[in-house]
């Protein structure tokens, strides 16, 4: 694992702890409303029902970062989680009791300024440890369609890793409850792993899967959702990246990417460059443009709108075009990574410019702000030259 990654995540934790702890205001207050949240499942949440096999990468590097900087923030609380050894000989409601505490006071406030929902605890059975999170308004499953599954992974392992430094054991939490599946909220049961039926249940709900036409479901309903929220009136911000929604959102991205940035990226690049053919039509239809102009008018404008990037230029040149971005949603204000975020967004940009110029672009990144120290990040979209298929008698003549 990079150690700056690892510092990056810590610092991202640090912040978000010290806005709870010093209840500072949401700087952007439009960033986790309607807009926002589609964007965020358009890029995380769509990503995991892409390839279903990142919903347990997903899951376990959360659970991996969530224990050990809320063990850090126990401790500075001076929450001593020794008293939590004999839980399940406490009474019943009592043990609810000191729950809801830590919910009203750490927990919940977490929750909150990530933009998650809101959380209580429903019950507590102290002879099983199996606890019960209800959550209303979760953002991880708000507006996607009824696809028979349960996809909030990121929560559940938030609530894993925060229950493995609470009890110092290894705990785990699934869904019995999701809002994929027309539920009105999430309930997450959550217990120690070394029970064989829980552990048989967990594993279960990380074996994700789904099917291409529910796929196709999920895509129809999120660029509705986005063309909608297109056509709403938001306010404009100047500045993307400060402040606790950003903050979850990037720990998500930064989790994965700490278990294997290989797979993450490339798996961010691919969903992104296949969503790209909905954002086409998406764009086609909300700007009434077509061509080149998809790629330097429509989708510019686009992301200022849903406050996704600033992009200040896409200049064309003869072997492609040099795309300049101020601020970007997925690295903003995350400094001196050695790797980098922002997977989904050259994948989707990449797409665009396929589709706007019926070539094929590949799209690398020129320079990062946050890495190379630069005043913006650029983005290289070059034309790719395909080799034809020459037999080789014909390269036997031509090497003559």
């Amino acid at each position: 694992m990079s150690f700056r990654l690892k510092s990056a995540i810590k610092i991202l934790w640090q912040k978000m702890f010290y806005m709870i702890d010093n209840d500072l205001p949401v700087i952007r207050p439009t960033l986790g409303d309607y807009v926002n949240t589609i964007e965020v499942q358009k890029r995380l949440d769509y990503v995991l029902l892409y390839n279903p096999n990142m919903a347990r990468i997903e899951y376990q590097s959360t659970l991996d970062g969530t224990k050990e900087n809320v063990k850090e923030q126990h401790n500075r609380k001076g929450l001593d989680c020794k008293s939590f050894r004999n839980f399940k000989r406490k009474d019943p409601k009592q043990s609810s009791k000191i729950l809801q505490i830590l919910n009203r006071n750490i927990y919940g406030p977490l929750f909150q300024k990530m933009g998650k929902g809101y959380g209580t605890f429903q019950s507590v059975d102290t002879d099983s440890r199996q606890i019960t999170y209800q959550v209303k308004s979760c953002d991880e499953c708000l507006d996607l369609p009824d696809v028979g599954l349960k996809t909030c992974f990121y929560f559940s392992g938030l609530l894993a890793g925060i229950f493995s430094a609470l009890f110092d054991q290894s705990m785990g939490t699934y869904e019995s409850t999701c809002g994929t599946n027309g539920e009105t909220t999430c309930n997450y049961e959550i217990n120690n792993i070394r029970d064989v039926d829980f552990r048989d249940k967990l594993e279960s709900y990380l074996n994700l899967s789904i099917t291409d036409e529910k796929l196709h479901e999920v895509e129809k309903a999120l660029s509705e959702n986005i063309l909608k929220s297109l056509k709403a009136e938001t306010p404009s911000e100047l500045k993307i990246g400060s402040n606790s929604h950003i903050i979850g959102y990037q720990l998500r991205i930064l989790n994965n990417l700490e278990q294997n940035p290989e797979i993450f990226s490339e798996t961010y690049r691919k969903a992104g460059v296949r969503f790209s053919n909905r954002l086409a039509e998406i764009l086609k239809s909300f700007y009434h443009v077509d061509g080149e102009e998809l790629l330097i008018d429509a989708l510019p404008k686009y992301y200022k709108k849903q406050q996704l990037a600033n992009i200040e230029s896409v200049e064309k040149f003869q072997d492609g075009f040099l795309m300049t971005i101020s601020e970007a949603v997925d690295c903003a204000g995350v400094k001196n990574l050695d790797v980098n975020p922002c997977a989904f967004m050259r994948g989707e940009i990449e797409g665009i410019a396929n589709i706007a110029t019926g070539k094929h672009i590949q799209c690398d990144i020129h320079s990062c702000k946050y890495d190379t120290g630069e005043q913006f990040c650029q983005l290289r979209l070059s034309h790719i030259k395909e080799e034809k298929d020459i037999p080789d008698w014909l390269k036997e003549i031509e090497e003559q």
